[in-house]
């Protein structure tokens, strides 16, 4: 990237302003990272890293945490919205089956990070990818633990770039709400929670819905490159509907997620026998669990965790439309799973937690296709694939020493036993430091995804696939100036080896293991908390190349995030935000720019949020609001996605109590 593009770019994020949350009264109690002082974040519990509650200073990764009260007053939409102000984070949305998250800077199909409702995956079981979109209902959010690095002691297969943990909120007191949004590109959702609590608080109930839909952007004719047609069809239908009980050391969940999107722009439709309407990809995820936690004594604590997933995409999805034929697309997936925990505190010196997981998967090999006789008829609905079943067995252990009242090591070490990959162990370390306003941090990580029945079975085949690994070292520096002003900067050396990649095209292709990817990035964050005004500002630079030593297309060496929140009044906050995104290299040559550059871009997002009374929440929210022409990348057959063009949203919601 050009030296005054890229000053260009950042003198344009710093004149957009910063952005953070913002305390507005009368909402449910959130505590918030920017109330607290440097000692307190440092003592900030989170429970993603190793499954029970630990110090923040204490853990050998880097994770950042959003609150509810930050995702309220930035009035995020959506899982990407959340990411997209956290340095680290890019992304390629197609604009239809899915959208991708690349942390870290290495592009996939979103199988190389683990994203969780309550500690339970809900990443799709065939392909190892999780869902990004509108179908997490972020109104039932408590926070979000975001976890940098490799993961795989904790969790096994697919957690090498990280893992994005989203916290439920649980029943305090009886009562309930309903909230309603809508706004432009035909947006509109609904969000209703009700909480029902005994008098004596052995019992906790809290049921949750939300219903979001949206035609995202306009990418007709001429606004797409000429992708696609006038009669392109980009819906998106969401669905979220959430159950969490606690009866003394018992809690059940549930989760019902479902997504219903249009695949009018996963391919290019001019000029090819595709139609770019009639499609609807219908995935469902399910997830179940029930928890018993029990302090045994003071120093040993232990939990079993069972569960149950599904993933299916369902036998009324429409694949695809073309000339001659509707295309009809079924693929199950089941998993259920037994987890044991401990935690064991030895003395102030030893501590040491641990765990014993056994899985039972039933996944489909491929999907079942069926076709229908013409263009207007719907498919057949699809039979039974064939399966492949997967019993899965896994220890880990991680002992921690706290040589002094400043200094902690950690280890970690896990052994996967699968019926289908075999045998995998994976080791991470850890140094923290934490004198006086400052904090360090040195961790080594090993990260492992084992292929899945997607990448055995997928076109060709190839049954002799690797698991791919990752190796990281990181280096997190941390430091509190005074009450008021916060730092950090986190430098990291990735190297993935035997990275799982398509091989050939058309009906011949198949997927392969392929060499080495190196990525080194650097993360400066800077944050300001007062009594009336927050902000943060952060930076994020990225290498990534493979074993030749060529750059990887669709990662910018330069990204950054910036923002302000300023309390008007005690009943009126009103919140600002701006992202920079430097220019990056698309797959191929753009037939409308003749060139394969995506152009650096900065966005401005703002929020006001007003409190005529206690109970009620009236917000207006703008998306993109200079109306910048921006584009992400593509890895298919259009050139490239145009992004979403400005849009308005009005939201409003009203909460009771018993």
């Amino acid at each position: 990237m050009k030296t005054n593009t890229f000053i260009g770019g950042i003198s344009g994020l710093l004149a957009c302003l910063f952005g953070i949350a913002l305390q507005v009264p009368g909402q449910e109690p959130q505590s918030d990272i920017y109330e607290l002082n440097f000692n307190e974040l440092a003592k900030l519990k989170v429970v993603t890293v190793s499954k029970t509650e630990q110090s923040i200073d204490e853990i050998p990764a880097t994770v950042r945490v959003i609150t509810a009260r930050e995702i309220n007053n930035r009035a995020y939409q959506n899982l990407e919205d959340v990411l997209a102000d956290l340095p680290g984070f890019q992304f390629r949305n197609i604009q239809s089956i899915n959208s991708y998250v690349f942390q870290r800077g290495i592009p996939n199909q979103n199988n190389l990070m683990l994203v969780m409702i309550d500690g339970v995956l809900v990443n799709e079981l065939n392909s190892g990818g999780f869902y990004a979109g509108a179908q997490y209902d972020l109104k039932n959010v408590e926070r979000i633990e975001v976890v940098y690095g490799p993961s795989s002691v904790g969790y096994g297969t697919n957690a090498i770039s990280g893992i994005v943990n989203i916290i439920s909120k649980t029943a305090q007191k009886t009562g309930g709400g309903i909230s309603g949004t809508t706004g432009g590109f035909s947006t509109q959702a609904t969000h209703g929670w009700y909480n029902l609590v005994n008098d004596e608080r052995q019992f906790q109930m809290r049921v949750t819905g939300m219903v979001h839909g949206s035609n995202r952007a306009n990418l007709k004719g001429a606004a797409g490159d000429h992708n696609w047609s006038d009669l392109l069809d980009l819906h998106e239908n969401n669905y979220h509907a959430s159950l969490r009980a606690r009866y003394q050391n018992f809690t059940f969940g549930s989760n019902y997620l479902n997504k219903q999107t249009s695949l009018g722009a996963y391919r290019k439709s001019s000029g090819t026998a595709n139609r770019d309407f009639g499609t609807n990809w219908n995935i469902l995820f399910l997830n179940n669990f029930l928890k018993y936690n029990r302090q045994i004594n003071d120093q040993f604590n232990w939990s079993w965790v069972l569960y149950h997933r599904n993933t299916t995409v369902l036998r009324n999805t429409v694949y695809e439309v073309t000339d001659t034929a509707q295309v009809g697309y079924y693929r199950p997936n089941n998993l259920i799973g037994l987890e044991n925990l401990f935690s064991y505190h030895f003395n102030d010196f030893f501590t040491m937690t641990g765990g014993v997981m056994f899985e039972y998967e039933k996944l489909a090999k491929k999907a079942v296709f069926t076709y229908s006789n013409s263009m207007f008829e719907a498919p057949p609905l699809p039979g039974s694939p064939d399966f492949q079943n997967n019993l899965l067995a896994s220890v880990f252990v991680e002992p921690n020493l706290h040589i002094t009242h400043d200094l902690f090591l950690s280890g970690g070490l896990r052994f996967d036993n699968s019926s289908v990959y075999q045998q995998v162990l994976t080791p991470r370390a850890g140094i923290n430091f934490n004198p006086g306003r400052s904090s360090f941090l040195l961790a080594y990580a090993e990260a492992f995804r084992a292929p899945k029945p997607w990448d055995y079975y997928d076109g060709a085949g190839n049954p002799n696939l690797l698991p791919e690994t990752m190796k990281s070292m990181e280096i997190a520096i941390k430091y509190a100036f005074n009450e008021h002003w916060h730092s950090s900067a986190n430098l990291y050396l990735n190297k993935l080896h035997n990275g799982i990649v398509k091989e050939g095209s058309g009906a011949t292709y198949r997927w392969t293991n392929s060499g080495i990817i190196n990525t080194k990035g650097l993360e400066w964050t800077m944050f300001f908390s007062s009594q009336k005004l927050e902000g943060a500002l952060n930076y994020t630079y990225t290498s990534s190349v493979d074993e030749s030593g060529r750059q990887l297309p669709e990662i910018s060496a330069h990204t950054a995030n910036a923002g302000v929140t300023l309390l008007l009044k005690p009943s009126l906050s009103w919140n600002l935000r701006a992202a920079f995104v430097g220019e990056r290299e698309n797959n191929r040559v753009i037939a409308s720019t003749q060139t394969s550059t995506i152009d650096p871009f900065c966005l401005l997002n703002s929020a006001l949020t007003w409190k005529p009374f206690q109970a009620m929440t009236i917000q207006l929210i703008g998306r993109n609001l200079l109306n910048v022409e921006y584009y992400h990348p593509s890895n298919g057959t259009p050139d490239r996605y145009r992004q979403p063009q400005r849009m308005l949203l009005l939201m409003i919601a009203y909460e009771f109590e018993k």
